[in-house]
């Protein structure tokens, strides 16, 4: 696990499934969502996403706004399924607080195991 994800104490749910892959790591527990980069971490319960939907990113660098006004570039070579998921309220973790931020979308690449757990745990309906 990198050492500068910020870990969560107050997690819902039982944790099902953890991924991490250099400086991106995904939880899924019974309840919620939590994603982790570098001093930031997102945290979305399963009853506050809205709608979860594929989403295409272009194969070169993509620069991503952090807080204030500086901006991280991410390759976009580690992961080959991108969603995007819209939620009511978002948790987020950083080396300065918590903040809940309300209508919310998120970029994240996922894995078709964190699918299954979605579709299981989840309120939202598949359409294929």
């Amino acid at each position: 696990m990198n050492q500068d994800f910020i870990r969560l104490k107050d997690t819902e749910g039982t944790l099902l499934l953890s991924h991490t892959n250099r400086n991106l790591g995904c939880k899924v527990t019974t309840k919620e969502i939590i994603f982790q980069r570098p001093h930031c971490t997102y945290q979305i319960l399963f009853e506050d996403i809205v709608s979860m939907i594929p989403h295409d990113v272009p194969a070169k660098p993509v620069m991503l706004p952090l807080f204030g006004n500086s901006a991280e570039k991410v390759s976009t070579s580690f992961a080959s399924s991108y969603y995007k998921i819209s939620a009511d309220r978002v948790r987020i973790y950083n080396r300065s607080g918590t903040y809940e931020r309300e209508a919310m979308d998120l970029i994240v690449p996922l894995h078709q195991l964190f699918l299954k757990y979605f579709a299981r745990y989840c309120n939202l309906t598949i359409v294929q």
